[in-house]
């Protein structure tokens, strides 16, 4: 059996009852799960889509890659090819899961910052590699290492990575021949400091060469119930992760990449959603 922690929100569950006998109740601030209602516009497309029989493409439809492309440049300066873009169901699989899909082992260490989503570990140990909780890359000296995770703004922390310290991952990512995977589920959630994207060019200077990013709908959009989440960036990367999840059959519903794309169409609603969080 793989040797894994128990699951965070198991091990809360006697402290929660224990908090409920509080005579004012709880502030439960375990899970960060939206309250806030799905934007119309979303439930309507999700509706006209639902008569939906047969297979969804794992690859997606260009109108969903279209969508999520667009968003990236209009919102973040990101541009890049919809071809290069890969829908997820939800991001939390695909953090689970891409040590595995990209054939990370045993006898390898994945690298991840030191107080970070416990879903970085767990995917480490699912592919039988050695998790690495660090916060300096030169911690690990000439090392070469398969996978690097970055996390900005940073759950559970909210701090938000300069584009300098990005860009100096990016470059000792290079130099090992290493990936670095993104973590850009909050990238909307800024307000001190604005987030950059590891797909902009002034942090990977114009290359997407060993670059992952990854996104999600369930805090802009309070889509966490629909799972819909993408990655995007390095051509051969996208193109290798889709040739496996292909044969993996992980596929998101067909309903759920139409309201996936009329959500990253519209920033109305993720800017009045965005009003509401400050």
């Amino acid at each position: 059996m793989i040797g894994l922690p128990d699951f965070p929100w198991d091990r809360l569950t006697p402290l929660k009852t224990l908090a409920q006998g509080h005579p004012d109740g709880i502030v439960d601030l375990s899970v960060g799960t939206p309250v806030d209602p799905v934007p119309p516009l979303v439930r309507q497309a999700l509706a006209d889509a639902s008569d939906s029989p047969g297979y969804p493409l794992t690859y997606g439809t260009e109108r969903l890659r279209s969508a999520a492309a667009g968003w990236l440049s209009r919102r973040h300066g990101v541009d890049l090819d919809q071809a290069n873009v890969l829908p997820l169901i939800g991001s939390k699989e695909f953090v689970a899961w891409l040590p595995t899909l990209l054939g990370v082992g045993p006898g390898q260490r994945v690298v991840f910052p030191a107080l970070a989503y416990p879903t970085y570990d767990v995917g480490a140990r699912l592919a039988g590699a050695e998790p690495y909780a660090t916060d300096g890359l030169f911690s690990l000296g000439p090392e070469r290492v398969p996978l690097v995770w970055v996390n900005s703004p940073s759950n559970p922390s909210g701090k938000v990575l300069p584009a300098e310290h990005l860009r100096k991952v990016v470059t000792w990512a290079r130099e090992r021949g290493a990936v670095v995977a993104s973590d850009e589920c909050y990238i909307e959630l800024g307000w001190e400091e604005r987030p950059i994207s590891i797909l902009h060019p002034d942090v990977c200077g114009g290359s997407h060469e060993g670059l992952l990013a990854v996104h999600s709908l369930s805090k802009r959009s309070n889509m966490a119930g629909y799972r819909a989440g993408f990655v995007a960036g390095d051509p051969e990367l996208v193109r290798r992760l889709l040739e496996v999840r292909k044969h993996a059959g992980m596929i998101m519903p067909g309903p759920v990449q139409a309201a996936m794309a009329v959500a990253f169409d519209d920033d109305a609603h993720a800017d009045e959603q965005r009003e509401r969080y400050a």
